[in-house]
């Protein structure tokens, strides 16, 4: 079978192979006004000229499926994708909102969640029960744009979006039958991701929906509101170029902007399809529940906006809510960011970042801050701080380690007393591991890897996870043993591997 590699060279033969067509990309639509003379009258007709049958046959030729394994191993999802959507998809028109592209009409995304590309539709799931290896064709809506099957940690459900025509739905499917459904009454709103999610109960999804009676996106004012105005505080700094990224231009963007941003969270049950609020709509950016599921780590998105940077760089309010009583939310602040649209090339915002939840702890939430301003250029004995906070989130944060180069992740074992820190310096472009006791922080941390980012060769490899009953994943651990797997890229090729590291010896 053709590499995609191949397929990628055929397909700019094809092109290059056949006529252009014009696209005038500002107003969605297509011109057909050169066609060669030996086009044939079908070809002039539509306006295209195909490739000839051989090359479009590679073209189109399905792609191998790709297996989503069900966490509890006695079931896989194997999902084929769309690798080429239809031009009624591409020119389907789009809004430009401060780095995200949204289209009105079903409120979805119009790009990848790495901003490239159209996102992309399976085209088929095939559910293959393993002990039997009998293999169940899942019956998705006709003319469906699904997304990826997401696991419960017990496997007994898949959730996935799709992408109908007037709203983004969601899907609910059995783990051992393969049958699906949709959930009536949810409009997802997808703008930022984590619009869909399995709580640690397994049992409900947390969700961001599109607000009852948002009535239509506010109009184009056919006088013009008033003048762009943007005010600077005269004080001096670095920001990035982000003349590409589709920033707000006007207080009609802003408008706009808020309007698609807004979302309600609520709780499904998965077996009824009981939909729960909670809290009030607001421009919800992230979503993280704790491994205890009473607790949600929620960021929202404030004015005021800039017009020179992207949403991930607006202010934000991190708060922590606590749901047991889900008609009555408890809310901890957590921290208060302003807008951060003068931050050091390549640098961090100053204040808390990079939160995740203890994984092995029923409500430990974690964060770093900047010791040097976010800004490499600075010397200084240690660039972040890390802190832990513990429910019920009434003390102080403790500070438990500090790390000479910037904070990257922790990487939670299965023992909770382990974990890796790891940090990178991006002057260098190098990478350092260490093995961590969270609960004796003031123990000296043990250097396991001191690479290079672009280490090929000699590169280590990355931990094997495994995930618990609650949905979290740490590290698997066999006594004081870890296992690796990589790449193994050497000059022969690559030779995937799996090692197992001793975490006393700190060999492989």
């Amino acid at each position: 079978m053709p590499t995609r590699k191949a397929l990628d060279c055929l397909l700019v033969i094809a092109l290059i192979a056949c006529a252009t067509v014009p696209i005038r990309a500002q107003s969605n639509s297509y011109s057909s006004s050169v066609t060669p003379a030996t086009s044939a009258p079908s070809e002039a007709a539509s306006g295209y000229n195909q490739p000839p049958k051989n090359i479009l046959d590679v073209m189109l030729a399905p792609s191998p499926p790709q297996p989503r394994m069900s966490p509890t191993h006695d079931a896989i999802l194997l999902v084929s994708w769309q690798e080429y959507p239809s031009i009624s998809r591409v020119a389907t028109p789009f809004l430009r909102l401060a780095g995200v592209r949204i289209e009105p009409k079903n409120h979805s995304k119009h790009d990848t969640p790495g901003g490239y590309g159209i996102t992309r539709c399976a085209k088929s799931f095939e559910l293959v029960q393993i002990a039997s290896r009998a293999q169940i064709h899942v019956a998705l809506p006709a003319g469906a744009c699904p997304g990826g099957p997401l696991w419960s940690a017990d496997g007994k459900r898949f959730a996935f979006v799709n992408n109908a025509p007037e709203s983004v739905e969601l899907w609910i499917g059995d783990g051992s039958s393969g049958e699906v459904h949709r959930v009536p009454g949810v409009r997802l709103n997808p703008m930022f991701d984590d619009a869909l999610q399995w709580m640690p109960d397994q049992k409900t999804l947390l969700v961001k929906l599109v607000p009852e009676g948002m009535g239509a996106p506010p109009p184009e004012p056919i006088v013009p509101m008033g003048p762009s105005i943007q005010e600077t505080t005269g004080e001096k700094g670095q920001s990035s170029t982000y003349e590409n990224r589709d920033t707000l231009g006007n207080k009609h963007d802003e408008d706009l902007f808020d309007y698609f941003a807004l979302s309600q969270l609520a709780l499904v049950n998965a077996a009824t399809g009981a939909i729960t609020p909670i809290g009030k709509p607001a421009n919800y950016e992230s979503l993280d529940p704790a491994p205890d599921g009473q607790y949600i780590r929620v960021t929202a998105i404030h004015k005021p906006y800039s017009y020179v940077t992207t949403y991930d760089r607006f202010p934000k309010e991190v708060e922590v809510w606590d749901i047991s009583q889900s008609a009555h939310v408890r809310v901890h602040t957590i921290a208060s960011l302003p807008l951060a649209d003068r931050v050091p090339i390549h640098g961090v915002p100053e204040g808390p970042r990079e939160f995740s939840w203890r994984a092995t702890e029923p409500a430990t939430l974690v964060w770093a801050e900047a010791l040097d301003g976010g800004d490499w250029n600075v010397n200084v004995l240690n660039r972040d701080k890390i802190l832990l906070e513990k429910a019920p989130f009434n003390s102080p944060a403790v500070e438990i380690a500090r790390t000479e180069q910037r904070y990257a992740w922790f990487a939670w074992s299965e023992q909770s007393s382990t974990a890796l820190l790891t940090e990178y310096d991006e002057n260098r472009h190098w990478i350092r591991t260490f093995v961590f006791d969270v609960d004796h922080p003031q123990q000296k941390p043990r250097l396991l890897w001191d690479l290079s980012m672009n280490e090929r060769y000699k590169d280590p490899g990355y931990p094997v996870y495994r995930q618990l009953a609650n949905g979290s994943w740490v590290v698997r651990q066999d006594v004081d043993s870890i296992y690796l797997q990589g790449e193994g890229s050497s000059p022969d090729g690559d030779r995937p591997f799996l090692d197992r590291l001793n975490l006393n010896t700190l060999k492989s």
